[in-house]
């Protein structure tokens, strides 16, 4: 149960409401996540367009930022924006196996070796920025990132960790469709042992 009131989009009015009309016209409903911050409509309006320009702008395929999402969100043992983004990795033809296994720190088959690199720069970043290193961001550049890539990455993960802040503090509940998910706290319930 969510710890503040999630505000019913049905009953909004005002500029609520026109927040919440522009997330429905694009996810077809309104997520728990929104529901819980409309009490501050504009800051909500600027974390919806925050959030689609980090997953739309730029040179790093849509995928590979839903991928930084949903291993910050792991890192920082957000069970809501783990679920949400392996979820978004699935309707992509990624499997729930598969999720868990690169949430947990294997490289995938399915990503470049200079994408796993970035995925394990992710992994750091999301869990303590301040563990970055000129060494780690060099190890990005020699596997073929520029600057404006990593800039990029680093950017994906600082949306996610704000999100995640806020669904985990809020503990705002899973979607209907993120049940079944196979994580709890951010952890997942499955490990794989080598």
């Amino acid at each position: 149960m969510a710890r503040v009131e999630l505000i019913d989009p049905d009953q909004a009015e005002g500029r609520q409401k026109e927040v919440f009309d522009r997330v429905k016209a694009y996810y077809h409903m309104v997520p728990g996540l929104q529901k819980a911050l409309n009490y501050l409509p504009e800051v909500t309006d600027s974390l919806w367009s925050l959030s689609l320009a980090t997953a739309q702008e730029g040179s790093i395929r849509e995928e590979l930022k839903r991928i930084f999402f949903a291993v910050t969100a792991n890192a920082v043992e957000c069970e809501y924006c783990t679920a949400a983004h392996m979820i978004a990795l699935m309707f992509g033809e990624w499997t729930n196996e598969e999720c868990l296994e690169l949430i947990s720190g294997r490289p995938s088959p399915r990503l470049t070796d200079k994408e796993n690199a970035a995925v394990d720069f992710v992994r750091v970043i999301g869990a303590r920025p301040a563990a970055a290193t000129d060494e780690m961001v060099q190890k990005l550049r020699d596997v073929g990132w520029t600057d404006p890539e990593i800039v990029e990455i680093t950017a994906s993960v600082a949306l996610m960790r704000y999100t995640s802040t806020i669904a985990s503090v809020l503990d705002v509940p899973l979607e209907k469709a993120m049940e079944g998910i196979d994580v709890a706290c951010g952890v997942p319930l499955t490990t794989f042992e080598d």
